[in-house]
């Protein structure tokens, strides 16, 4: 038995309590917990289940990893490496700082809380019709500059100087709009019975890419894209392809040369089979390359804007790719817009028309163009003021990154005020900008990946008195599921509240967050609420079947006690906050994201902020379906605010019971905005509408007019035609 002790003490060399010492036992290539323990009065002691003797002679030392954490288990002082020589160790003090500890700014370990400033005008946008309608606002209110960073930007294939031309032949707009964030007035009619009338382009839609080159004419401001482009690394993405391509065929790559053998390859031939593996090899690392850099719209995005700009001598629209070199960078994932370095919005979806949708989330909705996947719930933000500036910093830190020193961004000269607009918004708020970023990526890391979100998470978890509402497009991460559970175990009155998706879009991912799901339940018990998002459309022609269809769940955002609050681009997964569990097994070290998430700070310890009780209210209203029209009623008493509130039991459940029992009973009225209860089995089973409502009770055979239809997904609309694909069959018949 080891016995290790030692003082936890802060800058002032006063006794900390309320924190914890946990040991890592580093055995060979294994790490695990080995022991934790309650510090007292400053003093903690430790012991560790290791025998001196067992440790051969002449073998490598085992040791222990000391850290101190919080109830909730988050890092608050650096890891201590003790080698493991005597049966009684004494480590002496371990300062832990007070700013790392308490509150709830994000420190990253430092001491000091960065990008946090006051007085910003902010203003909550949910769902993409809010989300795209803003930047559109903001690109035209641009002076001298428009920055923005992106995964996907959609632009037409080719550009047309006169942008309502026709073309003879094919009698439709030479240009066809790929992206539209604002729709002019004039409806779109989509043409079901008249398939001979002739095209007209759109007048007055908003398109993202005309708004950039009208701005560039008027007021000659200088436009910076920063995209995601994905690569290959090497030499990891030789190892990755070389484990991957046989794993795929169910053959190691071991057992590929040996098979040869076997078969009377022979020894002497061996060189000529390893050469022709490692030049296979070498072909698939090229091809895979290839498609990976497809993947990125910068070669789209550079042709459409040289073709539209023409020989200027001054660049003004200048596409970057961002490189990601798989498997070990990750992905470019945060999305935001900053205009003068003054306004910005941060974004949840991408620039794509599928991640147009509105409050009512429609099945069927041609303002959301060519997209035939689910419906989709997103969150924004948009922020006018200092923290703007910050967020320009990141833009800085992005661009700046694979650039030599000429042509670097400079820093924003000292001595301007930013903050031109403190009102006219949503809410006035204090606001810290939080980051997650590489250490593999950013040189000036040094290896050391900035975790910035999954902190304020934490720190948010540890806060929490009332109430943890979070809805994410993904919840696979451990640590988020760990600190959560300890959150519930320590506060017997504390209720989460979750909104999910039925089937997160990556492998593996739906059996995950079912496991994590079920590890929260069994820590809160009917505290814990899991919910999925649905619409429903039960006035359909001639009598037909109810259709109901799942709402794809794309936001990343969460809400603690009317106090705290978050929006940005991370998911709850390692990815985007700490370590990417799928591809560790292919990389060393760490893999992470580039995301970025904005948390709005309360005014003082535990105080109501505006903005953050606006946005509980308002995603509430919509999810719930409150409020006697289309809109969403978030002023409704029943939303009002109250710290010894049972939302659980008074609100989400009795919401939830309602919506089921209305598509239990294929009722032939519209549902405006609902949820379901995440079933109790195994939801990662789940992963289609008709599994998901039959495990929940709705019956859904024989076909009648009793029974509901599930649906699949949205029909495709064109707008360079004005027309619908052709109807294809989208009822959901999977058992």
């Amino acid at each position: 038995m080891i016995t290790v002790t030692g003082r936890v003490i802060d800058e002032e060399a006063r006794p900390m309590n309320n924190v914890r010492v946990v040991a890592l036992a580093n055995w060979l290539l294994t790490t695990g917990k080995a022991n934790q323990a309650d510090v007292v009065d400053g003093k903690f002691t430790l012991k560790v289940d290791f025998q001196l003797e067992a440790t051969a002679a002449g073998s490598l030392t085992p040791s222990l990893t000391v850290r101190v954490v919080d109830f909730i288990g988050r890092r608050l002082s650096s890891d201590r490496v003790v080698s493991l020589t005597s049966e009684n160790m004494d480590l002496n003090d371990i300062t832990v700082l007070h700013a790392d500890a308490e509150g709830l700014l994000v420190t990253n370990g430092t001491g000091t809380a960065k990008f946090v400033s006051e007085g910003n005008a902010v203003k909550l946008l949910v769902d993409g019709l809010e989300a795209f309608g803003r930047v559109a606002d903001e690109i035209k209110l641009a002076e001298h500059s428009i920055d923005m960073t992106q995964l996907f930007f959609g632009v037409p294939e080719k550009f047309d100087v006169d942008n309502e031309a026709i073309d003879s032949e094919s009698n439709e707009p030479k240009e066809k709009a790929n992206l539209v964030f604002k729709f002019s007035s004039t409806r779109l009619n989509p043409i079901e019975s008249a398939p001979d009338l002739p095209k007209q382009p759109r007048i007055g839609d908003e398109r993202p890419e005309r708004l950039l080159l009208d701005r560039l004419r008027n007021k000659k401001v200088i436009v910076r894209i920063l995209m995601n482009e994905l690569g290959l690394g090497f030499p990891e993405g030789i190892f990755w392809l070389a484990v991957l391509t046989p794993l795929a065929a169910g053959i190691p790559a071991a057992g590929v040369v040996g098979l040869g053998a076997l078969m009377g390859v022979g020894i002497p031939f061996f060189p000529l089979v390893l050469m022709i593996s490692v030049v296979a090899f070498f072909v698939e690392y090229v091809k895979v390359k290839k498609v990976l850099e497809g993947l990125s719209d910068v070669q789209e995005l550079n042709r459409y804007f040289d073709a539209a700009t023409g020989d200027q001598d001054v660049k003004r629209i200048i596409v970057q790719g961002f490189k990601q070199k798989a498997p070990d960078q990750g992905v470019q994932h945060c999305k935001m817009v900053i205009v003068d370095d003054k306004r910005a919005v941060i974004l949840g979806s991408p620039f794509s028309q599928r991640y147009f949708d509105s409050l009512v989330h429609r099945i069927d909705d041609a303002r959301r163009g060519g997209n035939t996947s689910d419906m989709v719930h997103d969150l924004s933000m948009a922020v006018v003021g200092p923290a703007a500036r910050d967020l320009a910093d990141t833009f800085r830190l992005y661009w700046n990154e694979d650039l030599p020193e000429p042509q670097k961004l400079p820093g924003l000269p000292g001595g301007i005020d930013p903050n031109a607009q403190t009102g006219g918004e949503d809410a006035i708020a204090k606001v810290q900008v939080v980051r997650t970023l590489s250490g593999k990526r950013f040189t000036g890391l040094n290896g050391e990946s900035e975790k910035g979100i999954l902190e304020g998470y934490l720190r948010a978890f540890a806060a929490a008195k009332h109430y943890i509402y979070l809805e994410n497009q993904y919840f696979t991460d451990s640590v988020i599921t760990d600190g959560l559970v300890a959150a519930l175990k320590a506060n017997s009155k504390l209720q989460l509240i979750m909104v999910v998706p039925i089937k997160p879009d990556l492998p593996t991912y739906p059996r995950r967050q079912a496991k994590r799901i079920e590890q929260i339940r069994e820590a809160g018990g009917a505290r814990v609420g899991v919910f999925t998002r649905w619409t429903y459309d039960g006035k359909r022609p001639n009598n037909a079947r109810p259709w109901v269809a799942p709402v794809y769940i794309h936001a990343k955002g969460a809400v603690v006690d009317d106090s705290w609050c978050t929006i940005g681009s991370a998911n709850l997964d390692g990815l985007s906050l700490d370590y990417n569990l799928l591809l560790s097994p292919l990389v060393f070290g760490e893999t992470t994201a580039c995301e970025l998430n904005l948390n709005m700070i309360p005014p003082s310890k535990g105080a109501v902020t505006e903005f953050a009780q606006l946005m509980r209210r308002r995603l509430w209203a919509e999810h719930l379906g409150i409020g006697k029209t289309t809109i969403p009623d978030h002023e409704h008493p029943d939303l009002a605010p109250g710290p010894d509130h049972d939302w659980l039991e008074n609100l989400w459940r009795p919401h939830a019971k309602k919506a089921l029992e209305h598509v239990k009973q294929a009722v032939r009225d519209d549902l405006h905005g609902f949820v379901l209860e995440y079933p109790k089995e195994d939801g990662g089973c789940l992963d289609t509408p008709r599994k998901h409502l039959k495990a929940l009770g709705v019956k859904l055979k024989p076909v009648n007019e009793s029974v509901v239809r599930p649906i699949t997904g949205s029909r495709k609309f064109h707008f360079s035609t004005g027309k619908w694909d052709k109807a294809h069959e989208r009822e959901d018949i999977k058992l």
